[in-house]
């Protein structure tokens, strides 16, 4: 058990003690958050000499360890394009713990991520929630199936109409989602299959259809979008829009629709059509629809390690530091599964803790001064 005090402590949902400190137990959870606090006798202190402390950062959606930082092809294990459905694999079964970016997001505050694969197919496969610390993915992983990767629009079109197999058009991106979720639903349903019918992918895809997982659906156009939610509410399964670059445009029904959207990455060039739309505006606008907003990376397309500068650009569109902060913390720990445990400064939660000089949402000269994960040291300036 220790204790950090003399510390600033700002989450997304409404805590701000300027001169506060934490408990922390054995099990690196947090125990007491105070005012002024002093700990009892004999505690373990860190003094945090009135540094900001706020929780981790959450990327919400990025291929870090995937695609391996400063290496070839051989090394980018974000797509397999054999096939326009790949639902059974696992992102996991590819995170390489040593890679580079790792370790940079780690300093920059970012705690976890959730790990996806591409979008290279119609389905995918499975993300995974992992903790930005370990030697092996064992030691990093927090929720081992968090979603299921279906891409709507250009890039299964691209990567397989360019092969002359489908899908080469949208109707047929539509088509081959629908009919392996149908193919799901009735596989679910058979209680008399036998080990011939086995299959891997709608075994995986069964997740889907119980609800235990959502589909992640890679969808930039509102088009696209609104195509993406027809279908799957046909098989009333969770949804997550990712990326949404013209989510805005359909702020109210996704309101009414009940879905998240994790937005990103907005600091891109616009190197497609589907992209013409892109800005900061989009999550700003959606957070103050009152939708449940995150802003990712999508590392390596942008460095996951500048996430606290993405949530600080949308701050120019409206939504203030608190809104901000909360959409690389709160937020992504609702979409990713990891909310009883991480994203906030709570009583009951995991001590991934941050402790920054100056605020790296408002300040570039900000720095990274302590970092913990279940209340454990992985870094210190």
């Amino acid at each position: 058990m220790w204790a950090l005090t003399n510390v600033e402590l700002l989450d997304g949902i409404g805590l701000h003690i300027q001169r506060g400190g934490l408990l922390i137990d054995d099990l690196g959870i947090i125990r007491a958050i105070e005012a002024n606090y002093i700990p009892n006798a004999g505690i373990p202190v860190i003094d945090g000499h009135g540094l900001l402390c706020l929780p981790g950062f959450i990327d919400a959606h990025s291929h870090i360890g995937l695609s391996t930082s400063g290496e070839t092809l051989g090394s980018q294990d974000v797509n397999e394009t054999s096939d326009p459905v790949t639902a059974d694999l696992r992102a996991l079964d590819g995170i390489y713990p040593k890679d580079p970016a790792i370790l940079e997001a780690l300093k920059a505050g970012i705690t976890a991520s959730y790990v996806t694969m591409g979008s290279a197919n119609v389905i995918s496969g499975i993300g995974t929630t992992v903790h930005m610390a370990g030697d092996t993915v064992e030691e990093m992983v927090m929720v081992p199936a968090a979603g299921m990767k279906v891409a709507m629009g250009e890039n299964p079109i691209r990567v397989h109409g360019g092969q002359k197999r489908r899908p080469s058009s949208r109707p047929a991106v539509a088509a081959v989602l629908r009919e392996w979720l149908e193919k799901a639903r009735r596989y679910q349903l058979d209680t008399s299959r036998s080990l011939k019918d086995w299959d891997p992918r709608l075994e995986s895809l069964g997740m889907v259809i119980r609800g235990d997982i959502p589909l992640r659906v890679h969808s930039h156009r509102s088009d696209d979008i609104a195509t993406a939610h027809r279908v799957i509410s046909e098989f009333k399964v969770r949804m997550v829009i990712d990326h949404g670059t013209e989510a805005d445009l359909l702020s109210e029904q996704i309101l009414a629709w009940g879905v998240p959207v994790v937005t990103g990455p907005s600091f891109s060039t616009r190197g497609k059509a589907e992209l013409r739309h892109k800005g900061f505006w989009t999550p700003a606008r959606l957070i103050q629809q009152g939708i449940v907003t995150a802003i990712a990376s999508d590392h390596p397309v942008v460095p996951a390690e500048y996430l606290p500068l993405y949530a600080g650009m949308a701050m120019r569109h409206g939504i203030d530091l608190s809104q901000a902060l909360a959409s690389i913390t709160i937020a992504p720990a609702q979409i990713t599964g990891v909310s009883g445990r991480v994203g906030a400064l709570r009583i009951g939660l995991e001590a991934d803790l941050v402790l920054f000089e100056g605020n790296p949402l408002v300040s570039l000269q900000a720095k990274t001064k302590h970092v913990w994960i279940t209340g454990k040291t992985v870094y210190q300036a």
